[in-house]
């Protein structure tokens, strides 16, 4: 209430500040007055008798009143949430109640599934009610929390009517003063109107003051106006005159222009008429030419038979000489004529050189060349492309080959110089004189014989251009400089072992393209130029096509190197000034080769197409009007303007003239009226059509007579480039009693939950009345009402139902089948059925013509529509009225499985394409009760039994399609999911006979060449041989041994080529494969049609063992009917199989090998290709993309094979276009390489002397049918053995073994052992042999080395290196370790031996006797004294040793076997010390004995053998 007090406080200061304001204003007001308005006066109306209120009171009023508009509008706020709380809360009980219902019902359910003791059902239920309960505790909190904001709400509602309440007392007190104050409104209201209209009138009386003034200020401007516009008119009289002079004197140009044009033409076209004759007197020489060769080989032929048989000399040589003749004859006319026609072109050029030099010495004569260049300029490029037209269309070329001069062939791309050089000496010789010598004045007219008989040589040519003073050499250096750039030296690029083949750059866009230029404009485009090359290179521009060099500018900086894969662009502009098509390149050269970029400028044409080509409107009823709509679509840049226009119709079906089918007698007489009636143009049959847009055209059809017809009508263009367009439409009237006025029902644009009403009225040509009724889809059983359901209609009347539609929001989801959601379009059909219309008759509707001794076959069609026997009659009536009467009988089946479609129809699939499509087998029979609904049964036979039911399709034989599952079984109430695969291919025995056909033609093609070969052979050996003398001819004569010419004949017959048998060509053969794609690329549509029989049986039925028995029924059989359109493939593999199939063959596993195939675009359409996704985690990859392909364009593949496990890989990858796919299949084997080797983990040397070697051999063998790649590694020679050393040693490290397999070496760190080889091949089952040698740089015991052999650059088997090295014959091992097995491999000091007394060496062997049954067993020790085998010749062969006192070991038990032998080289003896220990031994006690050792090889060496023996 404080805050109330505060605002009521702050509210009256500041309408008391507003009021003092409006009191101001109001007297301001009036000081503004104006002096001319002084005697209006304000004039007070006091009969109103109104008291001003005083400033409080105006305030309370106020506040009141704007104090109890917002009470109401706070208590219509407080309303509206009490409502919608209410509303809540109603919601939340229903829940409630609903929630508690269900809750009770599975309590119930819960009860029955514990007596039936289900405890699957009671978890479930069990679930259900706990959620349920949770549910129903959220909804009553729910509840209690809306009851306490409803009460909250409507105690603020009660507040606040309280206060309204108080507020309208307070009003009903203070009524006098609210009138008051309003009345105070009033008044001030009226003054400030009055103060309005006052200053209005003010206001008009200033605009007419300002009036007066506009209007002199208008007249003013209206003289000054016609003034200039005199002026104007004058000097625009002055400009013309001026203009028409200065057109005169151009036009005059002009002419002067023309004619000097038109002589020149005159010129030209006599020199062309003289060329076109020498061409048609060339083309009759080249006939003439013919029919002489073809004499000339009849007389060869006549010749050879005079030789062989008469041998008549004289005659062949007369022969022969007029043969030679004739030749020269005709060489010296072609060359008479070359001549003359070099002389013309030199005298043109001559000609035009002459008179530009003229023009540049003497400029005073020719005054209107000067002021006329920029004009004419147009003029003599028009010129210069006669003259070049003229040059290009002669037969022969412009070069004159001589038997002096022999020029080089252009390249496919050449520059300037290359181009010069084509053109004969004496041509460009002439031309150049003229050109550069400027100072000559009189030049004869024709050139005379000294110009023609004189050559220059190189040197000649070389010393002009460089000039007098230059030397020999450099005039050859040059020589050979430019002789390298004209021959077009193209250099190879090789990277990495690779030659680089192919365009160097590629351009994007591939064509530089100018669609639709008009002339005198300039267009300008961008391309890129990419290195597609290995390495860098550089990019020159050569030249552009000659018919593009006056409309095309190319700006081209040359960027100079440019790396693998960089780009560099360029600018092109066209300029048209002809409206003609241009098609030419853009030359470009590099180092490694040339390419070019296509250039096309094409003008504004029409494109036009249309939608459809063939309507096919149906089959419709008579009386109908059906209307199709085809659309004319211009894609081109061009207007044109069309004309639709209809031909004669084509009646495909006879019958039309029985008595039903013809409305009236008269229209007999005129049926092509009739059938023009039925198929007819709409409204728009001529119009124009824009540059890109389109125009629909209608065609209606009303048939009128029973039957097909078909309309051909045809679209004619006033553009002469653009072709007409042929359109056949087709359509079917059929004859029944009942249709629909209106076929199509257009509800336009509805709502959901608002009801939609029209009225369809059908109408019957019967003579009796029939019943209908109505059917709406189940989908739309819930939307949609036809009323009434079923009604009769009368003979020749009308039955009108209605339609009733009330779409409803779960429409979309019901009516899946008929509403698509993106357009939110309803299309729905409704049925119509007629009492007994379930009999059909064909062909052509039971309509026809009968001619004298014809028989016609007639097919009854029943359309059984339940299980029941039908009978009926059938009525053939003829054109005489004669009736003939067919009893029918027929039993309707209802089968108890049912197929979801029962035709299908196949997209168009490519040979060795795939297309599936899926359908249902449904077994809806779950009830045996036939009042409910209709049950399987055939006719009025026993009801089939509800269970099981089982299913078996039968694929017809050569149909390329497969069903997946073709048998199966369908619980009642389910269906079956089928996948029918439709995959066409060419049979192999067709391939195999086209491949027969394509070796005899090879074979035909080989042999006419042999004949040929032979025939030239056979008159060259005739014309060859030389004048025999007399004798020779007699013995020539008289010869047997010369062969007839039938005899030859008979050979050459024997030899024909016999064509094999097409089967025992193999389907993996070369021959076959080219047969394979020879026909893929020729072959054409194709379409067939198969049936499919399922055959139906219950799985209750007994099986019979009797032969021949069927357990299926044949009436239950259901039929399914395929269409399978085949068309052409699109890509083909080149090269491939016929299941184009990559096979990788054997790969060793974790190796990645590549391989190529070759695609190609075989269709007429540009093809962007796409790949199905390969497995990411598979060993099959394609590594390059995938791009556009032109037609007859091919792409390369590139894919590799890395196999994780030894096993057979396979993966499909299907190349997809617009237009069809290409199904790849990747195989291959991946195996682990098997290979053994002939040493486990140790490879011991043995002993070697210093500064020696030694060589010992392993093996390893593949066991497996891979080529194993090996490579062999010694870990001395790692980069890494540094590293691995950094460990401590074998005798230190806590596990007692070493990490490192490398030990002693030889001195400066050099590896002791080698291997041979290190790298290579194992050939599939076989063995490699290796040669590990020993090279020891000084004495030790602990050489040692690790080898590696790896496969496929896998570590495959880790071998062990040992061996031992001294400087002696001698040499002892065994017994226990007495150093560490480490030395260093510093080089010690060497000292003088003989002065240092030998050490002596120590062998220690510790025996263990074990006790054994009470008894000590004896211990066993041995060890080995060797002699080492030495590669010196004067080496000692053998060593001996002796062993000192060997009994006083005896006491001890200590036995020695040997004492004393001799060792041979290469050889090791054995010594064996054995202990038993003596009676009365101590077992705790240890028994050590001492015994010395001398060997005698090439020294002799003192060993101390220490013994010890202990009961272990």
């Amino acid at each position: 209430m404080e805050e109330e007090d505060v605002y009521q406080v702050e509210n009256e200061g500041m309408e008391k500040q507003f009021y003092v304001f409006d009191k101001l204003g109001m007297e301001c007001d009036d000081e503004f007055s104006d002096d001319d308005d002084s005697e209006i006066t304000w004039e007070e109306n006091d009969s109103t008798n109104v008291k001003d209120l005083s400033y409080p009171e105006t305030v309370h009023i106020q506040k009141r009143q704007r104090r109890l508009k917002e009470l109401e509008i706070l208590h219509q706020e407080k309303d509206l949430n009490v409502q919608k709380i209410r509303q809540e809360l109603k919601e939340c009980c229903m829940r409630i109640e609903t929630l508690e219902r269900e809750r009770k019902e599975v309590e119930e359910d819960i009860q029955q599934q514990e007596h039936a003791n289900n405890i699957a059902a009671l978890f479930r239920l069990r679930a259900q009610h706990r959620r349920l309960c949770d549910e129903l505790r959220g909804e009553e909190d729910l509840q209690a929390k809306i009851t306490l904001k409803l009460q909250e709400n409507e105690r603020d509602m009660f507040e606040v009517e309280l206060e309204q309440g108080k507020l309208m007392r307070l009003y009903e007190e203070h009524k006098n003063d609210d009138a008051k104050y309003e009345a105070q409104l009033l008044l001030e209201a009226k003054q400030r109107l009055e103060a309005e209209e006052t200053a209005i009138l003010q206001a008009e009386k200033r605009k007419k003051k300002s009036t007066k003034d506009v209007e002199k200020q208008k007249l003013e401007h209206k003289k000054a106006f016609e003034d200039a516009k005199k002026y104007n008119q004058k000097s625009i009289q002055y400009l013309k005159e001026s203009m028409a002079r200065a057109r005169q004197e151009q036009a005059d140009k002009e002419v002067k222009i023309r004619e000097e044009l038109e002589k020149r033409m005159q010129v030209i076209l006599s020199l062309k008429k003289n060329i076109t004759t020498s061409r048609e007197n060339l083309q009759a020489m080249q006939a003439r030419k013919a029919a002489k060769s073809t004499t000339e080989k009849q007389k060869k032929d006549r010749q050879a038979s005079m030789v062989s048989e008469s041998e008549n000399f004289q005659q062949q040589m007369l022969q022969k000489k007029y043969l030679q003749e004739f030749e020269k004859k005709k060489q010296e006319f072609a060359e008479e004529q070359k001549t003359l026609k070099a002389e013309i072109m030199a005298k043109i050029l001559r000609e035009e050189s002459t008179m530009e030099k003229k023009k540049k010495i003497y400029p005073v004569l020719f005054p209107d060349a000067q002021k006329s260049e920029h004009k004419t300029s147009e003029v003599w490029k028009f010129k210069e492309k006669l003259l070049q037209y003229i040059e290009n269309s002669s037969e022969d070329d412009r070069v004159i080959n001589t038997p002096e001069q022999e020029w080089r062939s252009p390249s496919q791309i050449s520059d300037e110089e290359t181009v010069t050089e084509q053109i004969p000496n004496h041509f460009t010789q002439d031309v150049n004189d003229q050109l550069v010598d400027e100072e000559s004045l009189n030049l004869p007219e024709f050139p005379g014989l000294w110009d023609n008989d004189h050559t220059p040589s190189k040197d000649e040519t070389v010393s002009k251009r460089l000039g007098v003073g230059t030397s020999k050499m450099e005039q050859e250096i040059l020589a050979r400089q430019l002789e390298k750039q004209r021959s077009g030296i193209v250099q190879k690029q090789v990277a990495a072992g690779r030659e680089f083949k192919g365009c160097p750059f590629y351009s994007k866009p591939d064509v530089i393209h100018f669609k639709n230029f008009d002339i005198s404009q300039t267009y300008k485009k961008k391309a890129t130029l990419i290195n597609a090359s290995y390495g860098i290179t550089f990019c020159r521009l050569i030249a552009i096509t000659d018919c593009l060099k006056d409309f095309i500018e190319v700006d081209f900086k040359p960027p100079g190197q440019i790396s693998a894969g960089m780009s560099c662009e360029m600018a092109v502009t066209f300029k048209p000034l002809v409206n003609k098509d241009f098609q030419g390149e853009i030359m470009f050269r590099t180092h490694i080769g040339s390419f070019a970029v296509p250039l096309y400028c094409t003008t504004k044409k029409c494109d036009l197409v249309v939608d459809k080509q063939v309507i096919d409107f149906g089959c419709h009823t008579i009386g109908e009007t059906i209307t199709r709509t085809i659309t004319l679509t211009n894609r081109g840049a061009l207007n044109t303007y069309y004309q639709f226009l209809k031909s004669a119709p084509k009646r495909l079906l006879t019958g039309e003239m029985t008595e039903l089918s013809v409305p009236t007698s008269e229209d007999l007489f005129d049926l092509d009226k009739q059938l023009h009636q039925e198929i007819k143009i709409g409204k728009i049959t001529a119009d124009e059509i824009g540059a890109f847009t389109s125009v629909k055209l209608p065609i209606i059809f009303a048939p009128l007579i029973p039957g097909e017809t078909q309309m051909d009508f045809e679209l004619v263009f006033s553009d002469p480039a653009s072709k007409n367009i042929t359109i056949t439409a087709r359509a079917k009237g059929v004859d029944v009693p009942v249709w629909l006025s209106n076929p199509n029902i257009d509800l336009k644009i509805c709502m959901y939950d608002r009801l939609y009403q029209d009225s369809i009225c059908a109408c019957s040509r019967a003579s009796t009345a029939l019943q209908l009724k109505f059917e709406v889809c189940s989908e739309l059983r819930n939307h949609l009402e036809l009323l009434p359901k079923t009604g009769y209609i009368q003979a020749h009347s009308n039955f009108s139902f209605q339609l009733k539609f009330l779409p409803r929001k779960s429409l979309p989801e019901d009516a899946k089948k008929y509403f698509n959601k993106e357009t939110r379009v309803l299309e729905a059909p409704m049925n119509i059925l007629v009492a007994n219309q379930y009999v059909e008759v064909q062909p052509n509707d039971g309509f026809g013509v009968l001619l004298p001794l014809e028989t016609l076959n007639i097919d009854i069609i029943v359309k059984a529509k339940e299980a029941k026997e039908y009978t009926f009659e059938l009525i053939c009536k003829s054109e005489i009225n004669r009736e003939f009467k067919i009893s029918c009988q027929a039993v309707g089946v209802f089968p108890p499985l049912k197929l979801s479609h029962s035709v299908i129809h196949f997209a168009a699939t490519a040979l060795n394409d795939t297309s599936t499509v899926t359908l249902y087998v449904e077994n809806s029979h779950t009830s045996q009760n036939e009042f409910i609904h209709s049950v399987p049964r055939i006719g009025k036979g026993e009801i089939a039994p509800v269970g099981p039911t089982l299913f078996e399709f039968v694929i017809p034989e050569y149909s390329y399609l497969s069903i997946a599952p073709a048998v199966g079984t369908v619980m009642p109430g389910e269906k079956c999911l089928v996948h029918l695969i439709f995959k066409p291919t060419l049979p192999d025995l067709l391939v195999q006979k086209e491949a027969v056909r394509m070796l005899c033609q090879a074979a035909e093609t080989e042999r006419i060449l042999e004949k040929q070969e032979a025939e030239s052979s056979k008159s060259d050996e005739l014309s060859s041989k030389k004048r025999p003398l007399p004798k020779q001819m007699e013995t020539r004569g008289s010869s047997p041994s010369t062969p007839k010419p039938k005899e030859m004949n008979n050979i050459s017959d024997s030899s024909l080529f016999e064509p094999p048998n097409p089967v025992n060509i193999p389907l993996d053969s070369n021959e076959y494969n080219a047969a394979l794609a020879s026909m893929l690329r020729d072959f054409k549509e194709d379409f067939h049609t198969f049936v499919i029989p399922c055959f139906v049986k219950y799985q209750g039925s007994t099986d019979h063992k009797i032969p021949g028995y069927s357990p299926y029924s044949i009436h239950n059989t259901l039929y399914l009917e395929v269409n399978c359109p085949t068309v052409a493939p699109p890509i083909i593999l080149i090269s491939g199989n016929k299941q184009n199939m990559v096979d990788f063959g054997a790969i060793a596993v974790e190796q990645r090998v590549l391989k190529r195939i070759e695609i190609q675009n075989i269709s007429h359409f540009h093809l962007n290709l796409k790949s199905s996704v390969l497995d990411p985690c598979g060993p099959f990859e394609l590594l390059n993309s995938l791009r556009s392909l032109q037609p007859g364009a091919t792409h390369n593949l590139i894919f590799s094979f890395t196999p994780a496990k030894s096993k057979m890989y396979y993966e499909p990858l299907e190349i997809r276009s617009v237009k069809g796919n290409l199904s790849l299949i990747l195989t291959g084997c991946g195996i682990d390489p098997s290979v053994t080797c002939s040493v486990e983990n140790i490879l011991d040397v043995g002993y070697v002397l210093a500064n020696q070697s030694r060589t010992v051999t392993f093996q390893l063998e593949n066991a497996t049918i891979l080529n194993v790649m090996f490579s062999v590694k010694l870990d001395s020679l790692s980069y890494s053995k540094h590293r691995e050393k950094q460990v401590l040693p074998e005798f230190l490290a806590p596990d007692g073994t070493s990490g490192s397999l490398v030990g002693t070496q030889n001195y400066g760190d050099q590896s002791v052992f080698s291997v041979t080889p290190i790298k290579g091949s194992i050939g599939p089952m076989q063995s490699q042999e290796f040669e590990v040698t020993f090279s020891p740089d000084h004495e030790s015991m602990y050489y040692s080395d690790g080898m590696q052999v790896e496969l496929f650059d896998k570590v495959a088997h880790t071998i062990q290196l040992k061996g031992a090295a001294r400087e002696h014959l001698m040499f002892v091992e065994g017994g226990d370790p007495v150093d560490v097995p480490v030395e260093s491999l510093t080089i010690l000091p060497s000292y003088d031996v003989s002065d240092i007394p030998r050490v002596l060496k120590t062998v220690q062997l510790t025996l263990k006797s074990t006790k054994f049954d009470d008894k000590l067993t004896t211990a066993l020790r041995e060890f080995q004294v060797g002699c080492i085998r030495s590669t010196q010749a004067n080496a000692r062969k053998n060593v001996e040793f002796t062993i000192d006192s060997p009994q006083a070991l005896h006491a001890k038990g200590f036995v020695i076997d040997p004492v004393k032998a001799m060792v041979e080289a290469g050889t090791v003896k054995v010594v064996t010390v054995s202990w038993t220990p003596p009676s009365g031994h101590d077992p705790l006690q240890t028994i050590s004995a001492t015994v010395k050792m001398s060997i005698k090889g090439d020294i002799t060496e003192n060993y101390q053998i220490i013994l010890t023996a202990v009961v272990g």
